[in-house]
């Protein structure tokens, strides 16, 4: 598979693996994002084609879209260009395009069980901070400065690794103490 199928892919690996979310959370989007956001809303379209490209029933294409949005797209420490499934180097069609299928997947409306709607809040302020121009500027803006404060300011000097056959135990006072103490419990060292 490839554009679209690589986000449908991991989406249905992802419903079978859970464990491998956290690993995703932190690469970039695959292709075909959008499509995922597609099959959620209800596209009819979108499904035959994860149908007939996946062979997999609707239930299960359903629920890893789903599953795909909420863990992957709609987790905390989201950005905003992530919470509507885009790259920053996304044009404002795209945006527009994802937002409005989130929106249409959260809307309380749809017949589908579960509280999805209370990501509502998180697609509207992702959609408020890229909808014009300026907005999105100054969100870039913001979020540089906080990366570039995070970031630290000069990198600690790696220590040169030793030779282990060099290295010689340390004994110290109390090391002694306690290695003769033992040796007088187990009968080894006679006073």
């Amino acid at each position: 598979m490839t554009g679209n199928g690589e986000a449908l892919r991991l989406a249905i690996e992802l419903l079978h693996v859970p464990s491998r979310v956290r690993q995703v959370r932190m690469d970039p989007l695959p292709e075909g994002v959008a499509f995922l956001l597609g099959i959620a809303a209800g596209d009819s379209s979108a499904m035959r084609e994860a149908i007939r490209t996946t062979d997999r029933p609707t239930e299960v294409i359903r629920d890893a879209a789903a599953f795909f949005i909420e863990q992957i797209l709609l987790e905390a420490q989201s950005d905003s260009y992530r919470v509507l499934g885009a790259s920053p180097n996304a044009t404002p069609s795209e945006l527009r395009h994802n937002m409005a299928l989130l929106i249409k997947w959260l809307h309380p409306d749809s017949a589908r069980e579960g509280p999805q709607s209370v990501f509502v809040n998180r697609v509207t302020m992702a959609w408020d901070d890229l909808k014009t121009p300026e907005r999105r500027a100054a969100y870039d803006r913001a979020k540089e400065t906080l990366t570039q404060k995070s970031r630290p300011k000069h990198r600690r000097q790696k220590r040169p690794r030793r030779d282990p056959r060099k290295l010689v135990p340390r004994r110290s006072a109390e090391n002694g103490l306690l290695r003769r103490a033992i040796l007088f419990l187990f009968g080894g060292l006679r006073t």
